[in-house]
């Protein structure tokens, strides 16, 4: 089995992520855009540049937010859910 490039980047690969693994993630790419905005002189790209910061904080915004899960009878919080006891081990 080959081993995996150590120079891919963590988004090209389709790996299911925690919620607080996505914000963390969310949360760097929006320091490194920032760094990348003060850089910029050339307009077009710095417009591109806004409108990707704008999309970043809209994700983050509804990754920190409680989502409801929908279960057959009620709509239950992901809190809620977590609370709930699973099956024995």
């Amino acid at each position: 089995m080959p081993l995996p490039d150590p120079n891919a980047s963590d988004w090209s690969e389709l790996d299911l992520l925690m919620v607080a693994d996505a914000v963390e993630r969310l949360g760097a790419e929006r320091v490194t855009l920032l760094a990348e905005i003060d850089a910029e002189i050339d307009p077009d790209r710095l417009g591109a540049a806004q409108r990707r910061l704008q999309q970043l904080e809209r994700s983050l915004a509804r990754a920190e937010t409680a989502t409801p899960v929908v279960t057959p009878g009620r709509v239950r919080t992901r809190a809620e859910v977590a609370q709930t006891p699973g099956p024995p081990d």
